[in-house]
């Protein structure tokens, strides 16, 4: 019986230390994942912050398709999306999304390597965004959609 228990004890203290160095890392990085409810909080809490800036990495195609609201475009494909992202205030908060996650979270990654102190990405992507019946606007030609 105290056999079991040490044993238990001492999984519990390993997976806590996991759990630790895994949190530290990623507060460490200030990049990270999160869920279309998380995401849609931030948004909502920020509204009009000029320092919260929603970068939406799709093609023009896609965007003009409908986006979310406030939404500035900057293509993952195009030849010129890393030296852009260089030229973005490393300061602000990013909010990143693509269509399922995979080219948000690849962004991350170059953002953590630009040394980014902020930067969220929706994990599934606006596909999860539109499941959680989160509201999409269609390109109405007005606003400034892409990052110069």
């Amino acid at each position: 019986m105290n056999r079991r228990r040490s044993i238990g004890m001492v999984t519990l203290l390993i997976l806590l230390i996991g759990a630790q160095a895994c949190m530290a890392s990623a507060g460490k990085a200030g990049v990270q994942a999160i869920t279309p409810h998380q995401f849609k909080s931030l948004l909502d809490r920020h509204q009009g912050n000029p320092d919260v800036v929603l970068l939406d990495v799709r093609t023009s195609r896609e965007y003009n398709g409908g986006h979310i609201q406030g939404a500035l475009l900057l293509d993952y494909h195009s030849r010129d999306f890393v030296d852009r992202l260089k030229s973005l205030d490393r300061d602000k908060t990013y909010l990143i999304y693509c269509r399922s996650g995979n080219r948000s979270g690849k962004s991350l990654a170059i953002f953590e390597t630009l040394g980014f102190r902020r930067a969220y990405h929706l994990a599934s992507g606006i596909n999860g965004w539109s499941r959680e019946q989160y509201p999409l606007v269609q390109w109405s030609g007005r606003e400034k959609e892409v990052i110069p």
